[in-house]
């Protein structure tokens, strides 16, 4: 039980302090739509790269 729970707060601070360092980078003249968008922008690359690297069977 005591691992499950390291693990979980392991998870929880690799993603909370990266979330935080980008949010404290952003410039101020950056809107919202723009954030959003190029979220999805990466989510798109990252899925269609992965798809890639499955098909040539390098993952």
């Amino acid at each position: 039980m005591k691992e499950n729970k390291t693990k979980i707060i392991r998870i929880v601070a690799g993603t909370l302090i990266p979330i935080v360092y980008t949010v404290i980078h952003i410039p101020p003249e950056v809107t919202m739509s723009q954030i959003i968008s190029a979220v999805v922008i990466f989510y798109v690359i990252m899925y269609f790269s992965i798809r890639a690297l499955n098909y040539f069977k390098i993952v």
